[in-house]
């Protein structure tokens, strides 16, 4: 069966808007995640520390198998819909309940059965959608900077989605004046809401004004050949190990943030503001880091991306506590290169998938992102791990700043240095990338031949 060519129609500025609408409940989901949702079920559900740590990692190891399974799944689809339509429709609903259960209907005191069953569910519904939408952004523009363009345009609905929730959340949580546990509940219940109102709007949006383009269904994997794809091709590996590096330094920044700028830095009520400010921030750095990809390449940009975050981390050494008047100018400087490392790991895969389907004459999108979201998910995983190391040192999240010394030293040094280190050798890992823009044309030129030569081939010798 041939595939159909990837010039047959030019892609509006409207359509790539209304495809990036969902991500702004979809990326948002990842903030609360790994920043609100650990001390949430510490603090207000009563969960223990190890525990905590135990679910969310626990969960991430299911996704390895999970995830690539899904993108499986998805490759395999066919309907006349288009398969990434059909799985951002369908997955929709029950993604929804699920937030409102993770976010609103657990109560204190739940069993922690019960609660890791939820984030569980609602890790993979949460897989389905990403894996489509991701997938369908590598091939809604199959070019070097298209791909950039759209997922420029997908992070920047995703930081527009996080800014939003923060503010609310903010909002809300200025009501608790030196009650931390009312505010982070009354913070998560806020964004909870927000989720379940936006992702169905936003989804509606996508799959009713985008057109996607058929593609033949792939080959089944089984979990043995998916493993063997990864081994075999390089440039993935060289994607997935600085994405899995982030992962980790984002989910033990967002992890302990909340910890770290209530209970060291006495930021009581506002964390919520700041961190909104971190996210309005990303927003004005996405333009910044597309223009970054487009004037040196996306992996040198990506690897600037990495080395501008481990500067500006650096900063908390010498950040006075309580002090709005310099906290506001850091997490403004900090958060520009918040969409950087997703925008570009993201938009670097699309390419990989042009490599592999020039050697397989498969195009595995849903494969390949399924994967990248799997290292992301369990590098961010690895956050709350740092949990167990703190409870340790009898770190106690409902003592707040009146924990030991020593318990709080220990959160300011994995909250600081893990996250430096770890962006300074993700920035390493880019070094002598071999996907520049140079050689997507060469894969993209190679595909295009082969698409040709295939119809030719179908359609037999013209006659008069």
């Amino acid at each position: 069966m041939t595939q159909p060519s990837t010039r047959e129609r030019k892609v509006t500025a409207w359509e790539i808007a209304a495809f990036a609408a969902p991500a702004a409940p979809l990326l948002a989901l990842s903030l609360p995640t790994i920043i609100f949702i650990p001390p949430y079920f510490a603090s207000h559900l009563g969960i223990p520390l190890a525990w905590v740590s135990a679910i969310f990692l626990g969960v991430r190891i299911a996704d390895i198998v999970i995830d690539p399974t899904i993108g499986n799944i998805q490759d395999r689809t066919v309907h006349p819909w288009g398969r990434r339509r059909l799985w951002l429709t369908f997955a929709c609903p029950p993604l929804m309940a699920l937030i409102w259960m993770m976010f609103l209907g657990l109560w204190p005191g739940v069993h922690i059965a019960i609660a890791a069953l939820t984030v569980f569910v609602l890790y993979s519904a949460y897989a389905a959608m990403m894996i489509a939408h991701l997938s369908w952004a590598g091939e809604l523009m199959p070019t070097y900077h298209g791909r950039t363009h759209v997922l420029g345009a997908v992070q920047f609905a995703s930081a527009t989605g996080q800014v939003l929730m923060l503010v609310i959340a903010g909002i809300v949580a200025l009501k608790y004046v030196g009650d931390s546990d009312g505010a982070n509940v009354a913070a998560v219940h806020a964004m909870g809401w927000t989720m379940v109102f936006l992702l169905p709007i936003s989804t509606a949006i996508a799959v009713l004004c985008v057109k996607e383009q058929k593609r033949p269904p792939q080959q089944h994997l089984t979990l043995i050949q998916t493993i063997k794809t990864v081994l075999e091709v390089r440039s993935a590996q060289r994607v997935l190990l600085p994405d899995f590096l982030l992962g980790i330094a984002q989910g033990v920044s967002g992890g302990l943030f909340v910890f770290y700028f209530q209970f060291v830095l006495g930021f009581t009520n506002t964390t919520q503001a700041l961190l909104a400010l971190y996210f309005v921030a990303a927003l004005v750095g996405v333009p910044i880091w597309w223009f970054a990809a487009r004037r040196w390449g996306k992996h040198r940009a990506l690897a600037g991306a990495f080395i501008y975050s481990a500067a500006t981390t650096a900063i908390l050494f010498v950040l006075p506590a309580a002090n709005l008047t310099l906290a506001i100018p850091f997490m403004f400087l900090a958060g520009l290169s918040n969409g950087g490392g997703v925008l570009l790991t993201r938009t670097m895969m699309a390419d990989v998938v042009d490599e592999d389907e020039l050697n397989t004459g498969s195009r595995r999108s849903g494969l390949f992102f399924g994967l990248l979201l799997t290292t992301s998910k369990a590098g961010a995983a690895l956050g709350p791990v740092t949990y167990a190391i703190l409870a340790l040192v009898d770190f106690d999240p409902q003592a707040g700043s009146n924990n030991s010394p020593n318990a709080l030293m220990a959160l300011s040094s994995l909250f600081i240095f893990v996250p430096i280190a770890l962006n300074l050798l993700a920035a390493l890992t880019l070094r002598n990338y071999p996907i520049d823009e140079k050689r997507q044309a060469e894969l993209h030129a190679a595909i295009e031949a082969r698409h040709s030569a295939n119809s030719e081939n179908t359609l037999g010798p013209v006659t008069k």
